[in-house]
């Protein structure tokens, strides 16, 4: 550590550092040490750790100086013992400059007695103020005397600009005087939170000449409790009620801050019985709401990640968020009360910026609401509150007895601007007015409606004269020429306190206000004030025909009564000066709890009319306080009574137990809801956004939907309206067959906050549903037209011409090759389904069992292009539609016409006994001795109808279990179908001879058929595994040898392993068979002509004539 040296007195320093050294100068210092420190005269250390410094070697050389104040170097040196290299500031405030205080007018001979002083401080006496002053010039300012004031003290003895608290310097009397506005250095006295600011003993905890009790959920600026009594009140208690505070806690004029003197009590006898000292209430409280940081934004920029941003920088729990276009000037005070503490408070500034934020927009969740807003740091996007009838600028309030007296009030302003108020005036505190910034340096000049008009006159408006307005609005560096009148008033009327009481008496009054029994319902903005010169009198009124049980004579139960009113004159008026409460109308339940300002309010369901002549001057009788009263509304459609709701008077205090009030008057008529048809273009838009945007398109709390082609019952006429307690369910009618489906009646409000899938709507898949035992829509019935295939008119164009001449939502159709079966005609398919072709089941007609879709088809008319863009008769035949757009019907309408059968011989002299067979079974055509096989078969085909037939040979013998009742796949119909059948003579069992299914159209069409007939007909066979027939062709030689000889000309030819294997069985016939020799004869010579002639086609064909073959076997 390095010497220390000080020059004058330095008792703190001395107390820390014994060993320091006191100097007259420093010409005296005679230092042991390489540094020394030297502490100025007038200095106080507050840092003693800068003694503790030291300094790097290469600034040993260097003198270090630190700072006095943030602007100021000196006070506390470190110097080199050596001579200096120069100075080091070192930008750390470490000490104070500090005066002696004489409560003195001059110094006299002060400076002589001290000579190392630089100042001294000469104070009234009658001042209050600490004994530690923290103020002083700055070094280089020019040699002044100093003159302050201490805001709000000793006004009467300093009225002008020279106060009573002076900063001489040594050489004073040849200094000039600079004077100042105040000194902040007023004594503050101790600070007290409490729950009760009546319990003054409180204050005896302390020893201090005042004490503040401040009640405990008041949220104040400690800096402001700097207001101390005047000479003339020290032993009074001083009231203070905050204007926006705890208001419904004090609504009368003391408030909840009391500044209490030592001596509270005043003893009144020698036995110890005292009594408290003199109340003085103030009509202005000089403390402040606590102040939050303030930032200002754009107009676009109020959204959570604004406030997200300015919450991490802001130091305060609560911040205010400001459009930076607003130009106001006063402070931003305002302290949400305890149950709103939750809530971003947004506010509008009076006449500002109103083309922004209009006036008339009051919903806080609009940005337009407001462009000042208030959040906590754990601010909820989901709750604000719209403070309407809150300016949050204010303006520092002072009343006086001398409106002319503006420059003591300029000077402690802690505002820019000022209200100075007459003292007569009797005003709530609570000022709407801010000016724009063109007028921030005028002084404004009010009057207040209906008050001492005898002192300011209505007529008087010229600023020239002091009868033109006792209220002001003034800038603290004012212009007395730049002057203008304002005809609005900048406050609202003088709200007297009001007392509620069960029984009227005047026993609890203080200062004048209104005494009323609790019973009265009525609107608490009560702006009435006597007329001047009847303020000493009480004044009471009626209301209306309320408690006229209670108040039968001329005196009603309210009361004016001034202060002073034990022997007051009564004046007994016939009309209040005020209304029946008038309750205020929401639109929600939630809305009124949060908004409404009175004990009741209205709620108006915004999906009713009321009633024109519906008195909303209703007032709930006393008995029934508490309960929500609810009227009786009407159906629209039969004009019924049928519910209560739509009109509602709820408490303002929510209603926990017992029922509501159900008032037998009907109120309103519930809005008829609407009812929306489904289209086809809804149905391409999707289900489910066509009930959102019915939800969207509704002002009502309900509306029906019916689906897609509902046909709607005659007899259902949407009349049916759900009660309050169901209104929150989807209801669902049945249709025709009892199904719950078609026609819904939806609550607005679940299709607006949910979104639900096409799936959950037709599956009625809601949490509240209600089924409907009531039959409300009925199936339709669409025209029906046939559609034949294979006619000159395609499909396609025979679908198109229908679609254009049918105007219907759907057209049947019937194909060609069925017959109907239960058809009605009647259907309209599900809403999810309804751009999709249907097509039902059809029926076996041998069997009567379902095998396959097709026949009956139900078509989308406007949704044809359930096909492809580009489709075909083939697309059509085939109900080849996009994807998902097909849907089966599990029912069978149709049943498909049967093929015919036809029987087939050539000089068979069997053949009338087998056809007599066939027929004895199955109904067949017969067609003989037409010479060729193919010729046989095309006479066959325009023998049927069928678009396909069955061919039976002359010597087929048809097995007991074969019923001719395959029907194959649409996509079979051109294959040729043959059945196995049962070869008598080798034993096998193949498509020989076996029964054939043809298509009708293609054997008529067909040009060549090859060598054998069955397989040359279509590039598509089909062997069938099932056997049909026996072949019996070996009735006698030539049958038998004619067989064997075409059938192995075609297995030779066919060079495959199975058809090797069935010639070998020929060649080597049954043992036991009839006509094997002939059979075998036949094999071989059918094998050999095959060998000698495969190249040659025309000699191979000759096998399907049968008259060639009977030369050829006669010729063998």
């Amino acid at each position: 550590m390095y010497d220390i040296f000080y020059i004058g007195d330095n008792n703190s320093l001395k107390e820390n550092y014994p060993f320091a050294k006191q100097v007259s100068d420093e010409g005296n210092i005679n230092p042991k040490t390489s540094l020394y420190w030297i502490i100025e005269p007038n200095i106080q250390i507050i840092d003693f750790e800068v003694l503790d410094y030291t300094p790097n070697n290469y600034d040993r050389q260097y003198e270090h100086v630190w700072k006095w104040d943030k602007n100021n170097y000196g006070g506390v040196r470190l110097v080199p013992k050596k001579e200096s290299l120069g100075i080091k500031e070192i930008n750390q405030v470490v000490c104070k400059r500090k005066f002696d205080i004489l409560k003195t007018s001059t110094p006299v001979d002060y400076f002589d007695i001290h000579p190392y002083a630089t100042h001294v401080w000469c104070v009234d006496p009658d001042y209050k103020l600490t004994d530690d002053i923290n103020w002083a010039p700055d070094n280089f300012e020019p040699t002044f005397i100093h003159s302050f004031h201490l805001r709000g003290q000793l006004e009467h003895k300093y009225p002008d600009e020279e106060g009573g608290i002076k900063l001489y310097p040594k050489e004073w009397k040849k200094a000039d005087t600079k004077f100042h506005k105040f000194l902040d250095a007023t004594v503050t006295y101790p600070i007290l939170y409490v729950k009760n600011v009546d319990e003054y003993a409180q204050r005896d905890i302390l020893d201090d000449d005042y004490v503040w009790l401040v009640d405990i959920d008041y949220k104040t600026n400690v800096k402001t409790f700097d207001w101390v009594p005047s000479p003339f009140e020290e032993n009074m208690i001083h009231c203070f009620r905050m204007p926006y505070q705890l208001t419904e806690k004090y609504p009368m004029a003391m408030g909840g801050i009391r500044l209490v003197p030592k001596n509270w009590r005043k003893e009144i006898s020698p036995a110890g019985i005292y009594t408290e000292t003199e109340l003085k209430i103030h009509p202005a409280c000089p403390i402040e709401d606590e102040e939050y940081d303030v930032f200002f934004v754009e107009d676009d920029e109020f959204d959570a990640d604004t406030y997200t941003e300015y919450a991490k920088r802001s130091k305060t729990n609560w911040f205010w968020i400001v459009d930076r276009d607003y130009d106001f000037n006063g402070k931003l005070l305002f302290v949400p009360a305890e149950h709103e503490r939750e809530y971003i408070h947004v506010f509008k500034i009076p006449g500002h910026l109103e083309e922004r934020y209009p006036i008339d927009n009051v919903d806080p969740w609009d940005i337009r609401c407001g462009g000042v807003r208030l959040l906590h740091k754990q601010f909820d996007m989901t709750k604000h509150k719209y403070q309407e009838d809150v300016c949050p600028v204010r303006f520092d309030i002072f009343y006086t007895d001398d409106m002319n007296n503006i420059e003591s009030f300029a000077r402690k302003s802690r505002t820019r601007m000022f209200w100075l108020i007459d003292s007569e005036h009797e005003v709530d505190n609570v000022f709407r007015y801010v000016p724009h910034r063109y007028d921030q340096k005028t002084i404004h000049v009010f009057k207040i409606p209906n008050q001492l008009t005898h002192k300011y006159p209505k007529s008087v408006t010229n600023v020239s004269d002091n009868r033109c307005g006792g209220v002001k609005l003034i800038p603290t560096k004012y212009n007395a020429d730049n002057v203008k009148y304002i005809s609005s008033s900048p406050t609202g009327y003088k709200q007297y306190p009001i007392l509620y009481v069960d029984n009227i008496d005047y026993k609890n009054v203080t200062q004048d206000c209104w005494v009323i029994d609790k019973e009265y319902q009525f609107d608490e903005e009560v702006n009435w004030t006597p007329p001047d010169f009847q303020k000493s009198m009480i004044h009471t009124f009626h209301l209306g025909d309320q408690l006229k049980h209670k108040y039968p004579k001329e005196i009603g139960g309210i009361h004016w009564v001034p202060k002073i009113h034990s022997n007051a004159e009564i004046v007994i008026h016939n009309i209040a000066p005020f209304k029946d409460l008038d309750f205020e109308k929401f639109s929600t339940e939630e809305e009124g709890r949060l908004k409404s300002k009175n004990n009741w309010f209205w709620v108006i369901d915004s999906d009713v009319e009321v009633e024109q002549n519906f008195d909303f001057g209703f007032i709930p009788d006393v008995w029934d306080e508490g309960k929500t009263h609810t009227w009786q509304k009407l159906n629209p459609v039969t004009g019924k009574q049928y519910d209560y709701g739509g009109v509602t008077l709820f408490p303002k205090a929510e209603q926990t137990k017992g029922r509501p009030k159900y008032i037998r008057e009907v109120c309103s008529t519930q809005k008829q809801y609407p009812v929306y048809y489904m289209t086809a273009d809804d149905v391409k838009q999707g289900v489910s956004k066509f009930y959102q945007e019915c939800a969207k398109q509704t002002d009502t709390n309900m509306f029906w939907v019916v689906d897609y082609c509902v046909q709607v019952c005659q007899s259902f006429d949407f009349s049916y309206y759900p009660t309050q307690w169901d209104i929150k369910n989807v209801h669902v009618w049945q249709n025709e067959n009892g199904e719950h489906t078609d026609i819904r009646l939806c609550p607005t409000n679940l299709f607006l906050e949910n979104t639900f899938t096409e799936k959950d709507i037709v599956n009625n898949t809601f949490d509240n549903l209600k089924l409907m035992p009531k039959q409300a829509s009925e199936m339709p019935e669409w025209n029906c037209y046939d559609l034949y295939d294979n006619v000159d008119e395609s499909l396609k164009e025979q679908l198109l011409q229908i679609a254009k001449q049918d105007n219907n939502a759907y057209f049947w159709t019937i194909d060609g090759n069925v017959d109907k079966v239960n058809f009605t005609g009647k259907f309209k398919p599900a809403v999810e389904n309804a751009d999709k072709l249907h097509i039902w089941q059809k029926l076996n007609p041998r069997t009567g069992v379902v095998h396959a879709y097709g026949g009956v088809r139900l078509w989308p008319n406007p949704f044809l292009d359930v096909f492809k863009t580009s489709y075909s008769s083939d697309d059509i035949k085939f109900s080849k539609t996009q994807k998902g757009k097909l849907q089966y019907v599990k029912n069978a309408l149709c049943t498909s016409k049967p093929y015919e059968i036809v029987f087939l011989s050539y000089n068979e002299t069997a053949a009338q006994t087998a056809y007599e067979r066939l027929t004895a079974k199955v109904e067949a055509h017969w067609v003989k001795d037409i010479k060729g096989i193919f010729n046989a078969h095309k006479s066959a085909s325009y023998r049927v109808s069928s678009d396909m037939f069955w061919v039976v040979d002359a010597d087929a013998d048809i097995s007991e279990d074969f019923d001719f009742s395959y029907i194959p796949d649409v996509y079979d119909e051109e294959v040729v179908h043959v059945w196995a059948s049962k070869n008598p003579v080798t034993g096998e069992e193949y498509g020989y001879g076996g029964v054939k299914l043809f298509n009708t159209n293609q054997v008529r069409n067909a040009s060549t058929w090859g060598l054998d007939f069955t397989t040359g007909l279509s590039n598509r066979f089909k062997a069938m595994p099932q056997i049909s027939c026996t072949t019996r062709f070996n009735t006698d030689a030539y049958s038998t040898w004619r067989s064997a000889f075409r059938e192995c000309v075609k297995l030779t030819l066919s060079e495959d392993v199975d058809s090797d294997n069935r010639l070998n069985s020929w060649l080597n016939p049954l043992a036991d068979c009839e006509y094997s020799t002939e059979a075998m004869l036949g094999a071989k010579q059918g094998k050999a002509f095959a060998l000698e002639n495969k190249n040659n086609l025309t000699e191979l064909n000759n096998i399907n004539d049968y008259d060639w073959l009977r030369n050829r076997y006669d010729n063998s």
